[in-house]
């Protein structure tokens, strides 16, 4: 699954809007909106505030893979 997807999901499960999760986050609500309909991809700053306003942990928004070197 894609951040946009987890984000917008956890979002749900909280019974936010988009405008409260921004204004919890530090971000715009058009911000928001746009990282939901995959049209910007947050820095790493933007998701670690998101997962704070959601009182989630990190990982639960990134899929993190193992990648072998």
């Amino acid at each position: 699954m894609t951040i946009k997807y987890n984000i917008c999901e956890k979002r749900h499960e909280k019974k936010m809007t988009q405008k409260q999760l921004a204004m919890r986050a530090g971000i715009s609500t058009a911000m928001v909106s746009f990282i939901e309909n995959d049209k910007r991809q947050p820095t790493f700053l933007v998701i670690a505030s998101i997962a704070k306003a959601l009182n989630v942990k990190l990982d639960e928004l990134v899929e993190i893979k193992d990648n072998k070197i």
